[in-house]
């Protein structure tokens, strides 16, 4: 073997140490004829233990080796045989029990050679130093008879003799879980505080004693110390002190070790509506669970009430009999999702007059029914989100009425608007809605009336258990959370614009698609005025539409959008907001626009009880992670939310209309089924985007993109679940931008 031979070098892991790295013999194959015990001195800078021995194995060197860790005094510390050596270069061994040695403390490594060996003169002259390790300098590269200390040194001579060495760091004590925690004042977290201790070596430590204290807050913890067990492992539980909205501190101290520090919040107090009204015994008898056609049918005569109101309301049974009314409030209750508010025991029901086109130009349907039943709506009545389930008591068959409950002086922080006109649109009850697809000949109606029950034969009846689908899903996670939130419908937006700037948060959901006029321009001068807009919601503010008073003279009961035919409307072009007619782009508003969708995202069939709801999804795509909007989460960019994308989606659109300063947050591969027609040329329709932007005002503004991202929030009887706590986080981190805090949050959440 010449000096050029390669080097063969030991790959290391990356906390292990070697005193040699690239250095390689001079003389790399060399025999006296007699065998010897050939090593080096050498010392570590922190105390730690040897894991391994290796050496430089000459081409013609035989027999078996063993190598050794020797004290200076000549004590064998540890030995280890060499085995499935190659031919020549680096071999390695590992100690069958580390060797634990000292800092600053001189060892001696050899191993034996029977006849050849490598070596390069005069190289340890002068101290070789490599991280923790170094050789010692001068009278150094030892030489014996095999199995003996070798005492001998010849010019300094470098037998290629080596350790693998792993320094001790200091031992630790770190947090596990529990922190960060919210609770009630003066109760116990419902999550214990969990420490873990490891030794020098990075090994959980068993048997260490660790002191809990409380050092801000008050409150107090229990145990006060514990003891680590197997896993290295101690925990306490924290009772939080008595006074609301303060943050709490735990000291884990482990002693000569370490100490680290727990936070927790106590929630404040003062609560809200929405906190106490949860409190309340739940119930999920609420659901529809054997879902009528024709059966027995009805309709409010508002589509909302304030508290302290009264709510007619007009049932038909197709056959004569007696029907009970039972009044919900949705919301969380503990995730049974309702709340019973009222019954009204058995009412005697009759067969109502057949619905009446009253307009055969705009095919207007309307009903003319007798009143079956007032609800009573009590002062004290939480405001949100209502259904009357009626019950046939002759064939059990059932159906919903959906309404509103306002409170007109509430400020609550985030107002929530329930698309009460975007499934009326959708409505075909008595043959018609503004679309041809399921309208009687493919005549699409121009005029739709609130005077009907919602058609439950071939519209898009699984809705009916979920309150609009997506509405009730958010819902339950914000009131889950503790927001301080209040519920209208768009016609209270239209009607009284004003009780926007009540509010710090307008919340729009899943579909929005149908706006008026007087809504478009109210929540734009909101956002002018400083009041933050959410849009977790897709082909929002699309068609402007407009009310009418029905054939009975009853105001706002009549609601009119001619579409492509938008020239035959007298009043004005009811079409789309994009249109030129208009120059409403949803963009100027939103940051996006509707590009496209997937019905087969959407349309999942079950049985008629709506038990099986399965939804598919593209999976949202992180952009601009550093965002603080994505604080928390741990997301990077590019990382993927699943199935959140659908069944309609937004994107950005260049057409003038787009707000300074938009963030992209998310941009996620679609592939539409179906492209609107309407869009500036260059859109591009395979993405989706979700963004936010500040107006001049100050006001934040957020879309999500799609109809279904709120199903990261909760996927209550939504297959597969999408709920991320991510998501949540990030819910969390948009709404407290924007003012709203939840004061129940869950345990994982960080409120910023």
């Amino acid at each position: 073997m010449d000096n050029n031979s390669p080097t063969f070098l030991i790959a290391q892991a990356p906390n292990n140490q070697t005193i040699f790295t690239t250095q390689s013999p001079s003389i790399p194959n060399v025999s006296d004829g007699v065998p010897y015990e050939l090593g080096m001195r050498f010392r570590s800078a922190k105390a730690g233990r040897i894991i391994a021995i290796r050496y430089w194995k000459a081409a013609s060197e035989p027999g078996s080796h063993i190598g050794r860790i020797w004290s200076t005094n000549g004590t064998i510390l540890a030995s280890v045989t060499f085995t499935n050596e190659t031919t020549s270069g680096w071999q390695q061994a590992t100690l069958s029990t580390p060797l634990l040695i000292q800092a600053n403390t001189t060892y001696v490594v050899t191993v034996n050679v029977n006849s050849y060996f490598a070596i390069s003169y005069d190289q340890l002259a002068n101290s070789i130093v490599n991280g923790d390790l170094s050789s010692v300098a001068g009278n150094n590269g030892v030489y014996g008879v095999p199995g003996a200390l070798p005492q001998n040194s010849f010019r300094n001579s470098n037998y290629f003799r080596d350790i693998v060495f792993v320094a001790n760091v200091p031992p630790t004590i770190t947090i596990v879980s529990g922190n960060n925690q919210n609770g009630n004042a003066g109760a116990a977290l419902p999550e214990p505080l969990v420490v873990q201790v490891k030794d020098t070596t990075g090994n959980p430590q068993a048997g260490v004693t660790v002191t809990f204290a409380v050092t801000a807050g008050g409150g107090s913890v229990s145990p006060t110390t514990a003891i680590t067990n197997a896993n290295g492992q101690a925990s306490t539980t924290l009772t939080l002190g008595p006074a609301a909205d303060t943050v709490n501190t735990v000291k884990a101290t482990a002693p000569n070790i370490g100490e680290v520090t727990f936070s927790a919040r106590s929630n404040a107090t003062v609560s809200n509506p929405i906190v106490l009204e949860n409190q309340k015994p739940g119930t999920t008898a609420w659901k529809i669970t054997n879902q009528g056609t024709t059966e027995i049918v009805g309709y409010a005569t508002a589509t909302s009430v304030n508290r302290g109101q009264s709510l007619p309301i007009k049932v038909s049974l197709q056959q004569p009999g007696q029907f009970r009314v039972d009044v919900y409030r949705l919301g969380y209750y503990g995730g049974t999702g309702g709340r019973l508010m009222v019954s009204s025991g058995a009412l005697n029901g009759t067969t109502q007059p057949a619905p009446t086109m009253t307009d055969s130009a705009t095919r207007l349907v309307e009903c003319d029914w007798s009143t079956s039943y007032t609800i009573p709506v009590g002062s004290d009545w939480t405001s949100g989100l209502y259904t009357a389930k009626l019950t046939h008591l002759g064939n059990g068959k059932q159906s919903q009425i959906w309404f509103v409950v306002r409170n007109d002086s509430s400020t609550s922080d985030i107002l929530f608007q329930s698309s009460f006109t975007t499934y009326l649109a959708y409505n075909n009850y008595g043959g018609y809605s503004t679309y041809a697809y399921h309208s009687i000949g493919g005549q699409k109606a121009a005029k739709v009336s609130l005077d009907r029950p919602l058609s439950m034969t071939n519209i898009e009846w699984h809705h009916y258990n979920l309150m609009t689908l997506w509405e009730r899903n958010m819902a339950r996670w914000l009131e889950s959370q503790g927001y301080d939130v209040s519920y209208v419908t768009n016609l209270d937006i239209q009607t009284n614009p004003s009780i926007l700037q009540q509010h710090k948060v307008f919340l729009s959901v899943g579909h929005d698609e149908y706006w008026t006029m007087e809504q478009r321009n109210a929540v734009e001068q909101a956002r002018n005025a400083g009041v933050n807009l959410a849009f977790f919601s897709a082909n929002t503010a699309y068609w402007r539409v407009r009310f009418e008073n029905s054939s009975s003279g009853v105001t706002n009961r009549v609601m009119v959008c001619y579409k492509d035919q938008w020239a035959q409307d007298p009043v004005a072009p009811t079409n789309k907001f994009r249109s030129p007619q208009n120059n409403k782009p949803e963009n100027a508003l939103l940051g996006v626009m509707y590009t496209g969708d997937r019905d087969d995202l959407y349309f999942t069939w079950g049985d008629i009880n709506g038990t099986t709801n399965t939804y598919g999804g593209y999976d949202f795509i992180v952009t601009n992670s550093n965002n603080p909007y994505y604080a928390n989460t741990g997301l990077q960019n590019g990382d993927r939310l699943t199935g959140l994308v659908g069944f309609e989606w937004d994107a950005i659109a260049n057409n003038g209309a787009t707000p300074n300063g938009l963030v992209i947050l998310g941009q996620s591969q679609v592939n539409p089924a179906n492209i609107d027609e309407d869009l500036p040329q260059g859109t591009n329709t395979q993405v989706s985007h979700a963004v936010r932007y500040t107006a001049a005002s100050g006001a934040k503004v957020f879309s999500t993109g799609s109809n279904q991202w709120m199903w990261g929030l909760d996927s209550d009887r939504i297959n597969p679940s999408k709920e991320d706590l991510r998501v949540k986080q990030i819910a969390v981190n948009i709404f407290a931008d924007m003012g709203a805090k939840p004061l129940t949050p869950d345990p994982n959440i960080i409120v910023p």
